[in-house]
């Protein structure tokens, strides 16, 4: 009995004391939740878990915020702000932070039920003086500040273009700062990186632009070209080295290319090679060198198609060896352009000759313009026109049937003509042709079967040598070639003077081309 006793009394005191600790543990929690923030509390963004009224205003009174800035070299400078600097302290309204405490319970802050809270008027302190702290930080000294450059192409290299990387530069966006200095200071934030922040003007372009690697890579493929001009023994290489001059990225990353700079480049080209309507140094059969003027013939390059189908070969980027686009070729390039197959007509001699590869094949007396008429067959360099037999010469005032025509200055050309039975001499001065190189038949035919579309046909004036030819006769019987006659130093009759000139008069008359 006494045993049973004495174990109700000890339960009893533990019962007691396990009371007494509750109580005693329930009073230290209660006072924890009424003078305490619970865990997860939050006001106004500002994190007050298990801090005191007295512990947040005492921390307002020695805040302060390191404020993070980048410098001109990437680099970071950290400066602070410190909350005495404007007077920052909890505001009128701490009521409301005091009643947060008291309708904390005990059991909601044993399991940390806190919550965020926003309270108006919660944090007071100078606008003026603030502001005024933040725009003295060094990222808004112009001196400091670095604006921001846009990524671009490079200029040209032998190893082509490239992109020059963006410079973000250390330039802020002023009204972002202030704001996101203020915005951390309400939430109590012991630092701020204007870095992570996105307060810096930003490069509207940079590396990884895919409207810089599309220009990127059409300026590289524009200086890949390489066209190779081949003028005889001369040689024009066109190259990226000479088209990176012709061509600009724009504002807007687009890739021009100047076609006046195309346009002047054939240009050069033409000054350079074309030789249509220049002078020859021509060495004639006589074995004297004439300047021979005028006429049309020679290299004449097409520009117009030319520039555009350079421009085309440009954007392709071709590599290749080219041709120019002409209106007109000749034989060869060089000043000898007109090669070794050709016509030489001698309009003072009244002679032509005919080379092919170099070789003379024929010389032969002809008759040329009417002088006394005006008629004069205008001296220079000519390319055939065409070859046409059985063709009909029409003028003004006659029509005249020839078995060959071979044209090469306008209506001016080459024929036989039937209706004559001498050539070469001083025919021409009196009783010569509308402008054409009248021939010996045979010759005619001979010349017809070397000539072409193109063959070169050069006019020149000269005495030449003292050349005995005079005038060829030709004869009506089966003739083959016609021969030059050399007149004979002793001077004719009179009676056959007179029949010549009968005879002279006669053909004056007739209708001659």
């Amino acid at each position: 009995m006494l045993k049973e006793n004495r174990t109700k009394k000890i339960a009893a005191l533990v019962a007691g004391g396990i009371l007494l600790v509750a109580v005693i543990g329930y009073a230290v929690v209660y006072m924890q939740a009424k003078t305490k923030f619970m865990s997860g509390t939050v006001i106004n963004n500002i994190d007050v878990s298990g801090m005191k009224l007295s512990e947040l205003k005492e921390r307002m009174q020695k805040y302060s915020i390191s404020v993070e800035e980048r410098n001109k070299d990437g680099k970071t400078t950290t400066e602070t702000v410190k909350g005495q600097d404007f007077d920052v302290k909890i505001g009128e309204n701490e009521q409301a932070a005091e009643n947060i405490l008291k309708e904390q319970s005990v059991w909601k802050y044993l399991t940390r039920q806190g919550r965020e809270y926003t309270i108006s008027d919660w944090l007071e302190y100078d606008e003026k003086k603030l502001t005024d702290k933040i725009r003295s930080l060094k990222c808004f000294d112009s001196d400091f500040a670095t604006a921001p450059s846009n990524a671009k192409i490079s200029e040209y290299t032998t190893n082509g273009y490239s992109i020059i990387a963006e410079n973000e530069g250390n330039r802020i966006e002023e009204e972002k700062v202030v704001e996101t200095v203020v915005n951390a200071i309400h939430q109590m934030d012991e630092k701020v990186s204007l870095e992570k922040e996105d307060c810096y003007q930003k490069p509207a372009i940079t590396s990884d632009s895919e409207v810089l690697k599309k220009a990127l890579e059409k300026a590289n493929r524009y200086t890949s070209t390489r066209i190779t001009y081949q003028f005889g023994d001369s040689q024009e290489v066109l190259d990226g080295a000479a088209i990176s001059k012709w061509i600009k990225v724009n504002q807007k990353n687009q890739v021009i290319i100047d076609k006046n700079q195309i346009t002047e480049y054939v240009a050069t080209l033409r000054k350079k090679y074309d030789t249509i309507f220049s002078s020859r140094k021509f060495k004639t059969s006589y074995g004297n060198t004439v300047t021979v003027n005028g006429g049309d013939y020679g290299w004449w390059m097409n520009y117009q198609k030319e520039e555009k189908e350079l421009l085309k070969l440009i954007k392709k980027g071709t590599v290749t060896e080219r041709t120019p686009e002409y209106f007109q070729t000749a034989e060869k390039y060089g000043k000898k352009d007109y090669g070794n197959t050709y016509v030489e007509i001698n309009l003072t001699t009244q002679h032509l000759f005919l080379y092919v590869k170099g070789k003379k094949i024929l010389d032969s007396g002809c008759v040329t313009g009417n002088a006394s008429r005006g008629y004069d067959t205008p001296a220079g360099t000519y390319g055939v026109t065409y070859t046409q037999k059985d063709a009909t010469l029409n003028g003004e005032n006659y029509s005249t049937p020839v078995k060959y025509w071979m044209p090469f200055n306008g209506n001016i050309g080459m024929h036989d003509a039937s209706w004559r039975s001498s050539f070469g001499g001083t025919i021409y001065k009196y009783n010569g042709s509308h402008g054409c190189v009248n021939l010996p038949p045979a010759v005619a035919k001979k010349v017809f079967q070397y000539v072409k579309a193109g063959t070169p046909v050069i006019c020149y004036k000269s005495e030449g040598k003292k050349a005995s030819e005079k005038k060829t006769t030709v004869k009506k019987s089966n003739e083959k070639k016609a021969t030059v006659k050399k007149t004979s130093k002793k001077k004719p009759d009179k009676k056959t003077s007179s029949a010549a000139k009968s005879k002279k008069k006669a053909k004056a008359k007739k209708k001659n081309k």
